[in-house]
């Protein structure tokens, strides 16, 4: 398996392929059989990430405005 820390083209924003992860991807990791996945610094199986960053908000349900009166 390699790692290589991933670029974002300026013009696409590239999420996290595993299913339910709504993060951007960090690293793109190709294994022996030369199957590519972009994965965040929380799926990576990379060890050379430092730490991995809590999300930024955490659900937007708790802030939902009520409707007008």
């Amino acid at each position: 398996m390699e790692y290589f820390r991933f670029d974002h083209p300026p013009d696409r924003l590239t999420l996290c392929n595993p299913s339910n992860c709504e993060d951007i991807a960090d690293y793109l990791e190709v294994s022996e059989e030369g199957r590519e996945d972009f994965v965040c610094a929380a799926h990576t199986s990379s060890e050379r990430h430092v730490s991995v960053l809590p999300k930024g908000v955490p659900s937007a349900e708790p802030y939902r405005s009520r409707p007008a009166a």
